[in-house]
């Protein structure tokens, strides 16, 4: 899968929030979702923001996405349920920056027990949207 197939590309660095494919990062979210459940967590870290890569190992993100999704199984019956797209005042947790945050609702496994998966994408330069975050938590 092509980089430009895992992440979402917006034509200019300066964004109004406006501006945002919502629609769009939404289904680029998806495709991350299914690039987890097929196992091939390592091209998440490679379209990865360096905000992310910076704070986690390549071996350590794909060990702890690949044992937590593993434990869970596949999600069914994923809907999209939520979309922010937010400029977070300076702080410890995030840079300044554009971040989208979707959420989609699903049922995990054999029991098919209620989950909420979150990935969260950083606007950068060139125009990318790129992963900082997947989250799976009970619902």
């Amino acid at each position: 899968m092509a980089e430009q197939d895992v992440v979402s590309e917006i034509g200019s660095p300066r964004i109004g929030l406006e501006d945002v494919d919502v629609a769009r990062l939404g289904m680029a979210a998806l495709r991350l979702i299914r690039v987890v459940e097929h196992g091939d967590v390592g091209k998440m870290w490679d379209a990865a923001s360096a905000l992310l890569r910076r704070h986690q190992t390549r071996d350590a993100f794909i060990a702890s996405i690949t044992s937590h999704r593993r434990a869970l199984g596949w999600g069914m019956e994923r809907r999209w349920t939520a979309a922010r797209i937010d400029r977070p005042r300076r702080g410890p947790a995030q840079p300044p920056g554009t971040y989208a945050v979707l959420e989609f609702s699903c049922r995990m496994g054999a029991l098919g027990l209620p989950y909420r998966e979150r990935v969260t994408l950083r606007y950068e330069e060139g125009g990318v949207w790129r992963l900082t975050g997947y989250q799976a938590r009970p619902d």
